[in-house]
This record gives structure tokens, C-alpha cells and sequence, in this order.
């Protein structure tokens, strides 16, 4: 059997003006069998064409479970288009989410940047209070984490876990003041980001941080972050 590629289903989009709906409709019955495959090249290309059908407005909701399927695979390729179709179709109340912590737990210890990144970047878009709560000291212990990337981006992730867990803020407060004194800029950066976000609600929480924040207007060089610091300093 000969299954399209995103590509293929993009040109017979294109190809098909005038029969769209019908075409696509097509499409749709093939990818339901795709992904029903234990090939996990076919059901990853599969994903891939539901989730760019979703955004044209197709419901992809029956296939949340498989959704999960690829964002498992070992395939760099595969696990990017499954955590890309979660945060494109998975809401709050999407069943499967409570699959997916072992899953993401299991791709932050991963010994591979990307796979970790691409976890991350996921998990901001469909973090749950569950989510939150089962995975807020997994991230924050990787606070220290040897690359900047990694650190950079699980600082600006755990603003969306204090969004849906703020007992995690409390817990967690002292390790992300730490990042202030980052040796990169851009964790220093994100850090005054997520703090500058949190200090909207009280500034006065953040008054303990008035010396750091006094160095970094004095030393740094990065005109974004200090302006967001006197934004801070005037509310």
C-alpha cells in the first residue's frame, strides 16, 4: 500500500481545489487506518498529516491515543511530530494527558538535548495542574543542568507550572532566584522574564530580589532585560 506523504497531501490539497472537501475526506479515511499501523514510520507520517489537517479546521480529537504513540517513539522525527500535534489538538480536559507524564519525565532524563527541548516546549503548551504537580521537582532539579539551552528553557517553562500549580512557586522559589546569577545571559534573561510576569500580580512578593535586580541595571548590557527591570522596579 502506498501511503502519502505531508507533502503528497499538501500537492493534492493544491491539485484538488475544486473537490477539496472530497479529497480531503479521502485522506482522512486513509490516515485512520495509518495510524492504526505498527509501523511507527507510517503512523508518525500519519500525525504529521492529521496535524497539519487540523489546522486547516479537521477534528483530530479520536486520535489523541496515537498521538501519544508517536510522541514515544525514539525517533527524533516522530517524537517532534507527536509532541507538535499534543500542543496543536490536546486540551485540559483531554483524556490521554494522564498518559503522558511518565513520558515526559522519561524524555527530560533523556542524555540527548533535542529530545529534551522538544519535551519541554511540548509540555508548555498542554501542562495540566496533574502534569504540574507530578513533574515541577523534575524540572526545577534540572535548573543546573549542564547547557544553557536546557536551563534557559525549563526557567521559562515553569512559569506555565506556577500558572497551574503556584504551590510549585513556593517550592521552587529559592532555585529559581539562583538563575539571576546564571553564568549565561540567557538565563539570566529568561529568569528577569518569568519574574517581571510573576510580579505582576504583587511586586511586593519580589522586594528580597532588589539587590540582584540592582546589579544586573548596573552590569548588564542587554537593553530588553533592563527595561523590563525598571518596569518592574515603577509598579
Amino acid at each position: 500500500m502506498f501511503e502519502k506523504s505531508l507533502t503528497d497531501l499538501i500537492r493534492g490539497i493544491r491539485a484538488n481545489k475544486k473537490n477539496e472537501q472530497k479529497y480531503i475526506q479521502v485522506c482522512l479515511q486513509e490516515i485512520r487506518n495509518e495510524v492504526k499501523s505498527n509501523d511507527v514510520d507510517v503512523k508518525g507520517v500519519a500525525i504529521a498529516k492529521l496535524t497539519y489537517l487540523q489546522m486547516l479546521g479537521y477534528d483530530m480529537s479520536w486520535a489523541s491515543f496515537h498521538v501519544v504513540e508517536v510522541m514515544s517513539s525514539p525517533k527524533l522525527v516522530h517524537k517532534r511530530a507527536g509532541y507538535l500535534a499534543a500542543s496543536q489538538s490536546f486540551q485540559q480536559d483531554t483524556d490521554v494527558l494522564m498518559l503522558t507524564t511518565n513520558l515526559i519525565k522519561k524524555d527530560l532524563a533523556s542524555p540527548s538535548p533535542l529530545d529534551i527541548g522538544i519535551a519541554i516546549n511540548g509540555l508548555s503548551h498542554i501542562v495540566t495542574p496533574d502534569l504540574a504537580r507530578d513533574l515541577c521537582q523534575d524540572l526545577v532539579s534540572m535548573l543546573n543542568h549542564s547547557r544553557p539551552y536546557i536551563r534557559k528553557k525549563v526557567v521559562l517553562v515553569l512559569y506555565k507550572v506556577f500558572l497551574r500549580f503556584p504551590e510549585a512557586l513556593r517550592l521552587s522559589f529559592p532555585r529559581l532566584r539562583e538563575k539571576l546569577e546564571d553564568p549565561d545571559p540567557s538565563v539570566v534573561s529568561a529568569t528577569v522574564s518569568v519574574i517581571c510576569e510573576l510580579a505582576r500580580k504583587n511586586p511586593r512578593n519580589y522586594l528580597s530580589l532588589a539587590p540582584q535586580l540592582f546589579r544586573l541595571l548596573t552590569t548588564s548590557s542587554n537593553n530588553w532585560m533592563l527595561i523590563k527591570i525598571i518596569k518592574m522596579n515603577r509598579a
